[in-house]
């Protein structure tokens, strides 16, 4: 059992759900670059300044890649008595299920992440260290929306994971192990 995200569903997090803040802080740079190198045309400037121009738009659109591409397998595995989570560029944590407490909680309820520490954070994806509205600091790992999250514990530190289908990810980590507990 699996759940590992592609380059694409990460390119697709940017834009869905449509979250018009992030949309206009992405693309109104690059809308007023193209402007502004349309304008150029229309002023027959020199091919160097236009080109320049749309240079700078590609290393944008190129850098919103890049910046993507380390996440490319970011979720989680279980294999056996173990879950892997992969929500950062290092490798895997690795959570022994009989070491590990676990609860299903409401995605309104203090789980909800309030500051990304170390990660990405997207309208459709955010991974990495996040610190919570309880004061917890956890490793999360989102895709898409759920109305429940599952919260781990284990030797200490915070795991937080969500996405559609998680509630089945809970009663399968609890049949393979996992401590239910009120986290």
């Amino acid at each position: 059992m699996a759940y590992k995200l592609s380059f694409w569903e990460i390119i697709k997090a940017y834009f869905v759900p449509l979250h018009p803040l992030f949309l206009s802080i992405m693309l109104i740079p690059v809308a007023v670059l193209l402007l502004y190198a349309l304008t150029k045309v229309i002023k027959k400037a020199s091919f160097g300044e236009i080109l320049s121009i749309i240079a700078v738009v590609g290393i944008v659109l190129i850098a919103m890649l890049a910046i993507s591409l380390p996440y490319t397998g970011s979720g989680w595995r279980l294999e056996d008595e173990t879950l892997l989570i992969k929500a950062t560029w290092g490798a895997p944590e690795v959570l022994e299920l009989k070491k590990t407490r676990i609860a299903l909680v409401d995605s309104a309820g203090p789980w909800q992440a309030t500051r990304r520490e170390n990660g990405i954070g997207l309208p459709g994806f955010s991974a990495g260290w996040f610190r919570f509205k309880n004061g917890k600091k956890a490793l999360y790992f989102r895709h898409g929306e759920s109305p429940y999250r599952v919260v781990l514990e284990s030797d200490g530190r915070y795991y937080v994971l969500l996405h559609p289908g998680v509630k089945e990810l809970y009663w399968e980590l609890i049949a393979r192990g996992a401590q239910p507990a009120e986290l």
